[in-house]
Parts: structure tokens; sequence; C-alpha cells
């Protein structure tokens, strides 16, 4: 307020220096200022903003100036700046449609949807004509369901390719010694050996948001994935989940409660079915900071090994924040603790104790290129004697995930990316590397 304050009185300092007639007249015969409106209506609005920018200080004050700078300003995305020139007219004229109008757009496009609701809504009891009215309640329409209070939809489709150094998730030994048979070397079978294979990948899926009142809303969401080896047939995945639940919101606080279903299959045929539900408190601290505590209960059943059937519990933390800067950072932490109980008696030795940590962030290297990095580490601790291998497992999980999205239009998003994945095991058969490299091509859906 104080630079817009500064801003209006040098605006005022300048008008009354020489009579305003003489001014405006000055202001609109200008060669650059006659080139900026052909600009304008051409629809090259950038050029025409930096055209107009170097005459600010001269003419800033100038209505007719301060509309077109402004207007040129917003339409160029130069959202804050193009707000200060319109908040100048205001000054000059409080009933300026088109102003307000301009203003009302800048609110939108910088997130302030509560302020761009109220300009558009003042707007629309001013009796615009009949196309300006189409417009605003377009714009209307879409502040309601930014802010929550209509119904939304979403979906996306993904298509990609790509090549896995370990599609099976093996070890890299060819023998493995077990020690119940006092240490004699096997030799694995070739379908337990490590694996390498290009793949094709596809997914989807679509959920809805429907509010109820004020600060309930009821949500959902259904997505599948599915990957085709180009050689190894026997390991190719597919998943299928759903998701069911509320949220509440009040002013910085969203609460959010759903059941979950998923199935998981290997080689068309189901592997593993996972139901349960979900808990998320999340908090936004402030307009950089937030944060989130979650927790989830699934019930684990195996097609082909019952006796790996188990109940999960799961509670977790997350905390970003997003720095101050042009290339718009955002860092995240988050940690989480596990436990996996077997259903069966006598199988303790596949119950688990798990701990896990996760970092990341991204930030905007160019226009319409986002930069990613996410890394993380997981334990599990096992907790009874492996029958076979005569000692309680031990894992040891890293990986580290970089990628890029590009967006070459909207709605669309190209996502080359790259994923290492180590597991270090005490029991050298569960031990595997793996690294993938895919590019995925993704079109997003909201009606």
């Amino acid at each position: 307020m104080q630079r817009l304050h500064a801003i209006w009185l040098i605006g005022c300092v300048l008008v009354f220096t020489k009579p305003a007639q003489v001014l405006a007249q000055e202001a609109t015969a200008h060669p650059s200022v006659k080139h900026a409106e052909v600009l304008m209506q051409s629809g090259d609005y950038e050029s025409a903003y930096q055209t107009l920018l170097p005459l600010e200080q001269q003419y800033a004050g100038n209505l007719d100036f301060d509309v077109l700078l402004g207007s040129v300003a917003v339409e160029s995305g130069h959202y804050t700046q193009g707000m200060f020139a319109l908040e100048r007219v205001l000054a000059i004229e409080p009933n300026h449609q088109a102003a307000r109008a301009k203003i009302a757009k800048a609110h939108f496009f910088l997130g302030e949807v509560a302020s761009s609701k109220t300009e558009f809504s003042y707007l629309l009891n001013q009796n615009p004509s009949a196309e300006a009215a189409r417009a605003i309640e377009k714009y209307l329409s879409a502040i309601d369901k930014a802010m929550g209070l209509s119904t939304t939809y979403h979906g996306f489709l993904e298509a990609g390719l790509g090549w896995d150094s370990n599609v099976n998730s093996a070890t890299g030994a060819n023998t493995i010694s077990v020690p119940v048979f006092g240490g004699l070397n096997f030799e694995l079978a070739d379908e337990a050996k490590k694996k390498s294979d290009g793949f094709f990948s596809a997914a989807g899926g679509a959920g809805f948001r429907i509010p109820a009142t004020e600060n309930l809303a009821y949500v959902g969401n259904v997505q599948f994935a599915k990957r085709v080896n180009q050689t190894y047939h026997d390991f190719e995945t597919a998943a299928i989940d759903l998701n069911l639940g509320v949220q509440m919101k009040y002013d910085d606080d969203t609460y959010t409660f759903a059941l979950q279903d998923g199935h998981f299959y290997v080689d068309d045929a189901r592997f593993r079915h996972a139901f349960g539900a979900t808990a998320q408190w999340q908090k936004n601290i402030d307009q950089v900071n937030q944060a989130s505590i979650y927790g989830q209960y699934a019930k684990l059943e195996y097609e082909d090994s019952p006796i790996r059937d188990a109940n999960r519990y799961l509670l977790g933390v997350n905390y970003a924040h997003a720095f101050e800067a042009s290339t718009n950072p955002v860092v995240f932490l988050g940690a989480y603790v596990a436990k996996e109980d077997t259903v069966r008696a006598n199988v303790r030795f596949l119950d688990q104790d798990i701990y896990g940590v996760r970092a990341g962030g991204q930030l905007t290297v160019a226009p319409s290129w986002l930069a990613y990095i996410s890394a993380g580490y997981e334990s599990r601790d096992y907790q009874a004697e492996d029958l076979a291998f005569l000692r309680k497992r031990r894992d040891d999980q890293y990986d580290i995930t970089l990628g890029v999205n590009y967006v070459p239009a909207r709605y669309w998003t190209v996502k080359p990316q790259i994923s290492l994945i180590k597991n270090d095991s005490n029991i050298e058969l569960n031990g595997f590397e793996r690294a993938t490299m895919s590019i995925n091509i993704r079109h997003d859906f909201n009606w």
C-alpha cells in the first residue's frame, strides 16, 4: 500500500505541474502510446507493455494512459504492475468499469479469488452489457470452483515409453547360499534373476469434488496404470485404485477422511488386494508454509501367497515451504512410521516395523519448464528369524528421482524422468538395484 500511495502521489504531482487537459493530449498523442494501442489491438500485449513502461513516470496519473498501461500489463501477465496503474484510475474515477474489470482479472490470476469475486460481483451489479455480463459470469463460475463452492470434475490420460534395468526387482547374483542347508549354494531359477527390458506405460484417472455445505464436500477418484514390457511379459504390472470420502475446510485447516481400495496385478493376474481408510489434517500456516499429518490403515491380501496377508498401520507428517524468488522454488520434507502384522500365526518372520523419510523440491528453470527432485530412505526391520536363512531380515532402501515437467500447451505436460533404487538387505536374495528412465505425455481435463 505504501508503494501504491507513493506512485499515486507522483501521479498527482505530475498532473498539477501541468494543466490536466494538456497532459491528456500529450499522452494520447505520443507516438509510443499510439504504437502501443496498435500492438494491443493486434494482441501483442507484452510488446505494448514494454512500449508504455518507459513513459509511466511521465504520464502516471493520466486516466487514459493508466487504463491503457494497466490493461496491457494485466493481459501480458504483469498483474501487480497492472493493478498499480489501474488503482490510479480508480483514485480519479472510482466507478471506471474497465479498470475494475482488469483489476478483478488480475486478482483472479494472482490466486486472490476472494478479492476477484468481490470486484466481479460489484461489476455485475452495475448493469454491464450482455457480452460483459457473460464474461463476468464465466469468471465467477471459475472462482466458485477455485473456492470449492461448486462441483468440479477432473481427469487425466497419460502414456509413455521407458527402460527398466530390473523389471522383476531381483538380485544380481546367480547363486544363493542357504544356511539351513549348511550354506550350500543353489542356482537361482531364471525368473528369479535380474532382467532389463523396455516398456510402454499407460495411465488415467478421474475424480470429483461435490460441495454439500460451505465447509463440507464429498470427494472421490479412480485411477489405473498399466505397464507392458517389450520382452518379459511375465513381469508386466497393472493397478487400479479407488478413493471415496469427505473433506472439511475451516479457514486454513483442511480435514480429509477417505476409504481406499486398491488392486495390483502381475502378468494380468491379481497379485495383491489392499483396502482400508486414511485420514489427513492439512494446515496452511501462511502463504509460503504448509504442514500435514496423516494416518492410514490397510488390509493386505495376497492372491497366491495368503501367508503374507497382513494389517498395515501408518502415521506420517509432511512440511512444505515456498521461497519468494523468480524461479518459484518449493521444498518439502516428510517422515513416516509403519507396521505390518501378518494375519496368520507362526509367521512373525514376515512381520515388520518400517521407518521412512523423504525430501525433495522443485523450481521453474524456464517458462513452461519445471525441474524436480525427490529422494527417500526406508528401513524395514523384520520381527523374527527367517527359517531358511537363520536370521532376522533387515532392509535399507534408498531411492532418488529427477525429472522435468514441460508444458507446451494448456493441459498438456511432457515428463522425462529418471529413477534409481537400491535395496540393501542382510539376506542376499532380497537385495537389488534398479534404474528406470522414461518419458511420458499427459493431458489433464477439468470441467
